[in-house]
């Protein structure tokens, strides 16, 4: 949210990854300025019509170049670099931030369609 109170939402590329939800963006964002100053934070993941899983709780930054987040890091890099190339695992160490929710409150919907 601001710093007035109004929400804020926008599109992220998030990992499920160990139960949970894991986004970045670049470190110069109004999304990271803000989750410094106000870490709560929502997210919903919406693959398609059939299921919705929404988070509430709070963000935590998670440095990907760590030993202790060693395994989140090879989560990206089995994700990203099949996709963009073998360029992003030198990207993914000096461009985005990341951040882990951790989850007060997470709600599901399921539907068969």
């Amino acid at each position: 949210v601001t710093a007035d109170g109004r929400p804020i939402a926008g599109q992220v590329d998030g990992i499920f990854y160990r139960g949970s939800f894991y986004f970045g963006s670049s470190p110069d964002s109004v999304r990271f300025r803000h989750i410094a100053r106000r870490p709560a934070v929502s997210a919903t993941h919406l693959p398609g019509e059939e299921l919705s899983v929404t988070v509430h709780g709070t963000a935590h930054p998670v440095d990907v170049a760590s030993a202790e987040h060693a395994g989140f890091r090879a989560a990206l890099l089995g994700v990203y670099v099949p996709r963009y190339g073998p360029g992003w695992e030198t990207f993914v160490d000096s461009g985005p931030v990341y951040a882990r929710i951790q989850a007060d409150r997470m709600f599901t919907f399921h539907m068969d369609l």
